[in-house]
């Protein structure tokens, strides 16, 4: 669990080795070694290391080789985020059937091929499929965010987010063993873009009603509605 201390009034994220090590993606024993080593800015706190969300993204961000100017201009401007509303239309809202990996994802990347921002379907669903085979993206609890291993990869445009919801699960080799129900498929070509929306939706995702909350909503509009108003970002705002 993320703790969270006061500093100037607002929310600064403070983060364990672990929930640092599953931020960056990288092996714990990775991470360790790179403390040890003075690679990555962390402070000791009563024997256990400790991580500043905030310092970690201008940290991550100063490794980045390249960056587009306009994200760099977006990230310096306090990381001004689009809210979930304009990265979510109703058509990117799915019912998944229940499958295989490669059928499920197949089915998450059909609206992007609709749409044409996807023009070769079987290389992107190769790339996600080699993705999920270095490990599953399922987070637990019957949640999953598959994504391209390198963002830059994805179609060019404005950033989009597709949900797929699949209601009797699917396994997907989550690691507490329970069947996938909830998909999200962040679709952007910016590295800034793809940390700062995952970062927004893990932090979402791991609140125990909002998964229950979606898969009750009756409306695609209301799937939406959830996502923004548990954003917090947009709850920092209010």
């Amino acid at each position: 669990m993320e703790h969270r201390v006061q500093e100037e009034g607002s929310q600064v994220e403070i983060m364990t080795l672990s929930e640092v090590a599953e931020y960056l993606k990288l092996a714990e024993k990775t991470v360790l070694r790179m403390v040890h080593e003075q690679k990555i800015p962390c402070a000791r706190v009563a024997s256990q290391w400790r991580f500043m969300r905030t310092v970690i993204d201008d940290w991550l961000l100063s490794q980045m080789k390249q960056l587009h100017k306009d994200d760099l201009e977006a990230y310096v401007a306090q990381r001004a985020e689009e809210p979930f509303y304009r990265l979510i239309q109703t058509d990117l809202i799915l019912e998944l059937k229940a499958g295989s990996k490669e059928e499920v994802l197949a089915q998450l990347i059909q609206p992007l091929v609709e749409r044409k921002l996807i023009r070769g379907k079987a290389i992107f669903l190769e790339k996600l499929m080699e993705r999920e085979r270095m490990i599953s993206t399922a987070l637990g609890k019957g949640v999953a965010v598959p994504h391209l291993r390198h963002p830059q990869e994805n179609p060019g445009g404005s950033s989009l987010l597709v949900i797929g919801i699949c209601r009797p699960g699917t396994d997907f080799e989550a690691p507490d063993g329970k069947k996938t129900q909830l998909f999200f498929l962040l679709c952007s070509e910016s590295e800034v873009v793809h940390l700062r929306v995952m970062s927004r939706l893990t932090a979402i995702l791991r609140r125990k009603d909002v998964p229950d909350r979606i898969l009750a909503a009756g409306r695609k509009d209301e799937v939406i509605r959830i996502l923004d108003e548990e954003d917090p970002n947009r709850k920092s705002e209010a």
